[in-house]
């Protein structure tokens, strides 16, 4: 059916022909039809906070001792 100043269009997302006018631009900037839109997540809007990360009775890193063969002896068990 002919629409005057309404033009043919592709939705971005299932690739079926609609009138512009029943598009809807999504928050990616894709132009998507009714049944495709999904309004952004509130999720992705949220800032976090930096926590302040404390060691209690911190120690520091041991050095790895590595033995070579023979350095143990069955007396030594």
């Amino acid at each position: 059916m002919y629409r005057p100043g309404n033009a043919w269009a592709i939705c971005d997302s299932c690739g079926y022909r609609f009138y512009l006018s029943e598009l809807k631009k999504d928050w990616r900037g894709f132009m998507v039809c009714k049944k495709d839109y999904e309004p952004r997540h509130p999720q992705d809007s949220v800032k976090s906070s930096n926590d302040k990360i404390v060691i209690d009775n911190a120690r520091p890193q041991v050095t790895d001792i590595f033995l070579e063969p023979g350095d143990v002896t069955p007396e030594d068990l």
